[in-house]
């Protein structure tokens, strides 16, 4: 898979620091072999621009954009393949290949590993062709492209993997496990973007603030395990009652929220009296019949959804205190 601009966009620091390690890393190699009996001698050029690169990743590189980051991919395929020309002896010197490719196929994705594979191939068949014919012979191609394939394959699909997890681990996070509406949090995210569209299309928008009448009676009578599954009925009730565009959330406790974008406050009354018509027609095996109290406001093209959730629990909590089982609008 490749990964999304977005995605890149928070990640030039690590992509900075971890480029620098690799080609700070190669350049120490080069330089700690090259004393050793039977090495081909420093390859100068490449342990210089290796150490330029480095320093500039440390300074910069987190601020530079992630396209030019993707040439170090590249960059380092080609001071490679320079130093192996200077090593005309067959050697393992041509497993450096593979820390580009582990790096630009995690960060790039995809897209990236086909580019650092194809770089490599082009590259390391120059090389062979630069060697004595000894030394160049096909089979040390193929044995590069081979691994190098093989890498870039395993750490896109375990990349992929852990990015998919990221997004479940990151809607998780948004969702209340035992009604599977929106929390707190996701709550007010969604808010967000239809306040924004609200304002920006002048439309209405409704909110109605909810919680079921003497829960604490329910769980104190029949248990919480009771209490919960009361909890989800409602919130499955909920969700069947409200349209693909409302927002629908458990806020903590019997408390209950739904935002109804296009929604005037006539509308939200008569949503919440289906609902709680639904919630006493409906009779479940081995549940408490139950009443919820509703607060509406609605405002048109409104300022703030936290004002409007100010005024629809003032009525709720008129509601509650005139003994509940009704729905006000705030006026």
């Amino acid at each position: 898979m490749s990964r999304s601009p977005e995605s890149l966009a928070g990640n030039t620091k690590l992509m900075a620091y971890t480029a620098a390690a690799m080609y700070g890393g190669a350049a120490l190699d080069e330089v700690i072999t090259a004393p050793l009996p039977g090495d081909p001698g420093l390859a100068v050029v490449p342990v210089l621009i290796a150490a330029a690169v480095v320093i500039a990743l440390v300074l910069v590189g987190p601020r530079c954009p992630s396209w030019l980051l993707a040439g170090l991919g590249p960059l380092g395929v080609a001071l490679i393949a320079q130093a192996l020309v200077g090593a005309p002896q067959a050697g393992d010197a041509a497993v450096l290949y593979l820390w580009p490719v582990l790096w630009t196929s995690f960060f790039f994705g995809r897209r990236g590993a086909v580019a650092i594979v194809t770089c490599i191939g082009v590259a390391h068949a120059i090389v062979l062709l630069a060697l004595p014919g000894a030394n160049g012979y096909p089979g040390r191609w193929v044995e590069v492209m081979i691994t190098a394939s093989a890498v870039a394959v395993v750490v896109v699909m375990l990349a992929g993997r852990s990015e998919r997890l990221l997004r479940e681990l990151a809607g998780e996070a948004r969702l209340d496990p035992l009604t599977e509406l929106l929390n707190r949090r996701g709550f007010d995210e969604r808010a967000a973007l239809e306040l924004a569209r609200a304002r920006r299309e002048g439309v209405w928008l409704a909110l109605a603030t909810l919680d079921i009448d003497s829960f604490k009676r329910v769980n104190d009578t029949w248990g919480h395990e009771v209490g919960d599954r009361v909890l989800a009925r409602t919130g499955r009730l909920l969700a069947s009652e409200t349209r693909d565009i409302d927002v629908v959330a458990r806020l903590g406790g019997d408390e209950f929220v739904v935002l109804l974008p296009g929604s005037n406050a006539a509308d939200a009354e008569a949503f919440a009296e289906r609902l709680r018509g639904g919630l006493a027609l409906e009779d479940v095996a081995g549940l408490p019949n139950v009443q919820v109290s509703v607060g509406v406001d609605a405002a048109l093209a409104p300022a703030s959804v936290q004002a409007m959730r100010t005024r629809a629990d003032s009525a709720l909590y008129k509601v509650k205190r005139s003994g509940g089982d009704r729905t006000m609008v705030f006026a």
